[in-house]
């Protein structure tokens, strides 16, 4: 998941993303490219070659891919260069007939979208697989699977006007059409992929209803009310492997991060007369009105300090059960590291949320007593991932109706490539 960042939000901040275990952060500024590893706090590589605009890790290998931001003629955006930061040499350079938007990695595949076109790539080889054509998509949305196996699957807005997506198994001549589903009505805003391609979570334009679909069949799985108002959701994420019952969290531009779970909840004899009537108008007025008759609401609301800036997020498992660290300054092969998976205990019931902003702020939550009667309780790290400040807050008492009280708990300096100390 990634985040495009403008001179208003941040100066010097161009693009933030999180690698595919959310295990670093990778951020393009107007002097270079950054890795901070987010367990740690500290940056684990830098190269100040001038803005670049995009920057995508592969997992914590030595792999990055990344575009230019224009400003330089080495640095176009219609030229996409895959590097290996161990060696810090280019491994190859590939150039396009307009801007790419976005880069999306696994193991298998590199997928380049432009305006209108999707480049897809053999990852070992770096040969061309297939274009596949698409609507206008100036936003460059699109979504992979972060597994390769058993299936790797990209899926792509299919209309520029409603929220039609076709998902690709990019494992078939470059890119199979699997299926087609009419998510939303408005055009799609967001997209993102559960760990091992099982599920595919979508919100469209208007981001009030957050939908789930179960693949390849593409059924629908879950149906979640983000909001009343309608809202731009920046970013959705899910829980990481072995977390159980998996977690969806949504980032909007209500400065909120709704935490969802993915598990029926139990119905009453007046929900079930409920969804009976919803699939008799269904019926009859040929409009889904399952989401209006049983609306699922979020099991935690996160207000953030920063209300206003545009957000990604991620869900890790608690500190210290995080995958391998960055592999940038080993030596190890750029095409071939593997991301150790954490098994969480059977009882666990924390998981960190983890909130980048486009002012160059990193908030990390940690989620506790999800399943307490109680409801949820929280407490939260910021950190600042572009030369600001670090602010740590405890956060408690999610489930009371006034929502989160935070107190500041420490104040932090980002010390360039020296990572993080505290604060006078």
């Amino acid at each position: 998941m990634s985040l495009t960042c403008s001179s208003s939000h941040k100066p010097g901040l161009i693009h933030i993303a999180f690698n595919q275990d959310n295990s670093c952060i990778c951020i393009g500024t107007s002097e270079g490219i950054r890795i901070y590893h987010i367990e740690t706090h500290q940056i684990c590589y830098r190269d100040d070659i001038g803005a670049v605009g995009i920057a995508e890790m592969l997992f914590c290998t030595s792999l990055l891919a990344y575009v230019g931001a224009g400003d330089q003629p080495s640095l176009t955006p219609r030229r996409l260069s895959v590097i290996n930061t161990s060696s810090s040499s280019v491994i190859r350079d590939l150039s396009f007939s307009s801007s790419v938007l976005a880069v999306r990695l696994n193991k298998q595949r590199l997928v380049a979208v432009l305006d209108g076109r999707v480049h897809v790539h053999a990852l070992q080889t770096l040969a061309q697989l297939r274009i596949i054509e698409t609507p206008p998509n100036p936003k460059g949305l699109a979504a992979l699977t972060p597994c390769s196996e058993p299936c790797c699957y990209l899926a792509l807005p299919a209309s520029a006007a409603a929220g039609v997506l076709r998902v690709y198994d990019l494992l078939v001549d470059g890119g199979h059409v699997v299926c087609e589903v009419q998510a939303h009505k408005a055009p799609l805003a967001a997209m993102a992929w559960s760990h091992d391609g099982a599920f595919l979570a979508t919100a469209s334009s208007t981001g009030t209803v957050i939908r789930v679909y179960s693949m390849p069949h593409a059924s629908k799985a879950y149906s979640f009310r983000r909001g009343t108002y309608p809202a731009a959701v920046h970013c959705l994420a899910f829980s990481p492997e072995g977390y159980q019952p998996p977690l969806l969290a949504a980032a909007s531009s209500h400065g909120t991060i709704h935490l969802f779970r993915l598990e029926q909840p139990h119905r009453s004899a007046a929900a079930a007369a409920a969804s009976a009537a919803a699939g008799l108008l269904s019926a009859v007025i040929n409009f889904a009105v399952t989401d209006m008759v049983e609306p699922q609401r979020s099991i935690a609301n996160i207000r953030l300090p920063c209300a206003g800036l545009p957000a990604i997020c991620a869900l890790q498992h608690p500190t210290g059960s995080s995958g391998n660290a960055f592999e940038g300054g080993g030596g190890a092969s750029s095409l071939s590291g593997q991301s150790d998976v954490a098994t969480l205990p059977e009882d666990a019931d924390e998981v960190t949320l983890v909130v980048a902003t486009a002012g160059g702020l990193l908030y990390e939550y940690a989620v506790e007593q999800l399943s307490s009667a109680a409801g949820p309780k929280a407490s939260l790290v910021a950190l600042a991932t572009a030369g600001g400040l670090l602010y740590e807050y405890v956060v408690a008492q999610l489930a009371v109706l006034g929502g989160p009280k935070a107190s500041l708990g420490g104040e932090l300096t980002l010390l360039g490539s020296a990572g993080l100390a505290a604060g006078a």
